[in-house]
């Protein structure tokens, strides 16, 4: 009798538990005002992008000629780089400007890279 309880008690919690965890399908999946806000705040990530060869291509050459780069820091050598049709946006900490404009250098010299915006900030 016992362990019937205990076993319907479980299956009750692990059945109220399940539909707590449920989606509610009522709420709309567009993102709110505030939400586009603060992705706008905070630029281009990795997230946003585009799943075309030609991108994928200019990222791997670009992180390919940083970390092949012994001179940079690791900080330098794993920074974000984001390409959208050849425009590639440099994110992340590097140690001086020296250092950030070697990376910027290095992802214009590469083909099909058209632009290069360098949000690369120097830690002190």
């Amino acid at each position: 009798m016992k362990r019937a309880t205990l076993l319907l008690a479980s299956l009750f919690i692990a059945l109220t538990l399940a539909a707590c965890s449920k989606s509610d399908d009522s709420r709309s999946s567009a993102p709110s005002d505030n939400q586009m806000a603060s992705r706008a705040d905070k630029g281009v990530t990795a997230s946003d992008q585009p799943e075309n060869d030609a991108d994928r291509k200019i990222i791997q050459e670009v992180r390919q000629a940083l970390t092949s780069d012994n001179s940079l820091s690791t900080s330098a050598q794993n920074v974000t780089v984001v390409s959208n049709n050849g425009k590639v946006t440099l994110k992340g900490s590097v140690k001086d400007d020296s250092e950030k404009q070697k990376i910027a250098n290095k992802a214009t010299q590469v083909a099909g890279v058209n632009n290069v915006d360098n949000q690369l900030t120097v830690t002190q």
